[in-house]
This record gives C-alpha cells, sequence and structure tokens, in this order.
C-alpha cells in the first residue's frame, strides 16, 4: 500500500487535524459500530498525524497506544498525559517486534531507534511501519516513511525499486481533498500507473476500508471505488449514549 507523505501544520492550523477526528473518524467508526478499539497507533508525531487522536482518545473506550520514537513536542506529552489519565496503556514500538493477534501476524519494520532516544522534532521518517499477514494475503502501513526507509509516500518515495521488490496490488494513498501540498504528486501516481497498481486516494475515494479472510481482500469507499463500483453506505453516525457504558 501506498501512503501520502505529510509535514507539519503550523499553529494556526492545529485545530483542523483534531477536528477531523471529531467530524469524519469517529462518525465514521461509530457507523460500523464501533465504541472501542484494542489498539490506536500514531504513525509519527507530525501535526496532521497527531492532532485527531485527542478526539479518538476522547470518544473511544481504548486499550493500547502505539508509538514509535519519542519524541520531544507538547502536542506528543499533550497526548501521552490524556492516554494516562484514561488508563490507557502507552507501548513504544521498534524494528523486530512482532505479535499474533486471531491468526494475524504482525511485525514492525520500523523506527529502529530505542524510545529514551528522544528526538528534537518529527520526522516522516520517524513512522511506525507495520506490516501485517493474514493467510495468503498481506497489508502494509508505511506511515509517512521515505525513501531512507525505503517507504512510500510523496515523489521522496516509493521508489521503482521499492514496487518492484514488494510488488503490491494495492496502493490506497492517504491525502486530504484540496490540500496545500498538491499531494498525491503526479510523480507517485505516475510510478505506481507503470508498475500497474490499483490506485485508491482518500481525497476522492473517501474513507477506504480493507477487509481481509486470509484469502482475498474486499476494499469499499465511501464514495464508489475505481475499477469495481463497489461503495460503502455513508451512514449518519452520533456519539453513542454513554450512560449505558
Amino acid at each position: 500500500m501506498a501512503a501520502e507523505r505529510s509535514v507539519d501544520f503550523p499553529d494556526t492550523k492545529n485545530t483542523t487535524a483534531s477536528i477531523r477526528g471529531e467530524e469524519a473518524v469517529s462518525p465514521y467508526l461509530w457507523s460500523r459500530g464501533f465504541q472501542k478499539l484494542d489498539v490506536v497507533a500514531l504513525a509519527h508525531a507530525h501535526q496532521d498525524h497527531l492532532g485527531s487522536l485527542t478526539a479518538i482518545l476522547g470518544n473511544f473506550r481504548i486499550a493500547r497506544l502505539w508509538i514509535g520514537r519519542e519524541v520531544s513536542v507538547p502536542a506528543l506529552v499533550r497526548l501521552e498525559e490524556l492516554a494516562r489519565e484514561r488508563k490507557i496503556s502507552i507501548e513504544h514500538e521498534l524494528r523486530g517486534k512482532s505479535f499474533r493477534w486471531d491468526g494475524v501476524e504482525g511485525e514492525f519494520l520500523w523506527p529502529e531507534i530505542a524510545p529514551e532516544e528522544v528526538a528534537p522534532s518529527a520526522q516522516n521518517n520517524d513512522s511506525l511501519v507495520l506490516r501485517l499477514r493474514y493467510g495468503n494475503e498481506t497489508l502494509l502501513l508505511p506511515g509517512d516513511a521515505e525513501k531512507q526507509v525505503e517507504l512510500h509516500g510523496s515523489k521522496n518515495s516509493t521508489t521503482p525499486e521499492f514496487l518492484g521488490a514488494v510488488q503490491p496490488r494495492v496502493g490506497i494513498i492517504c491525502a486530504g481533498e484540496d490540500n496545500p501540498y498538491g499531494h498525491p504528486s503526479p510523480e507517485l501516481l505516475e510510478r505506481l500507473e507503470n508498475a500497474g497498481i490499483r490506485i485508491l486516494r482518500t481525497d476522492r475515494n473517501r474513507a477506504v476500508q480493507v477487509m481481509a479472510d486470509g484469502r482475498q481482500l474486499e476494499i469499499s469507499c465511501f464514495v464508489a471505488c475505481p475499477n469495481n463500483g463497489n461503495a460503502a453506505a455513508s451512514v449518519q453516525a452520533k456519539a453513542p449514549d454513554r450512560k449505558q457504558d
């Protein structure tokens, strides 16, 4: 899979990511019937990844928060404080760690720097990179890691050499509609198209859901996915009644 590279938002836009968590991510999860989550994973501490998690931690019962490299930024400090207040276990993941869940094999491929080595600022190459295997199917969640880590994103990554080695069938690009950075870059799209990879984009297809049964993948979009005409119904969702919790 492919993910679009991200950069820090200036302070004047810090509220935008939080609004997305409240008005987009939370309603989508509620529409799927979720009120609790086993794990929430933070790709890295750029504001466009970090900001919406405040709303997610507040709106759902969460067991664990996965973080890659520790970064000395106030927003991450506040997020970890909120997690501790809500009794959420904070776990730093590193390259080489693995797990098994109900037949799913997970392996962390990045980062490789120990969490006690705190970075002064967030970088794309701090990204938590996770490979999931279930039966015959494999999913790669690369965050925003760039070509130095040989993983995905903007014109600075998803190299032809990487695509040739991984040979993905589907690339999902996470980018906001009309974002000021011009993502996804034409260079990235050209590389994916030349490799014969089916492309899905959140700026056009909205939420993209991938379901696996170990034999095949079922992919649906809030807006009809290209190539298969499949669309998931867009359900108006509201917060559940917490008095019943």
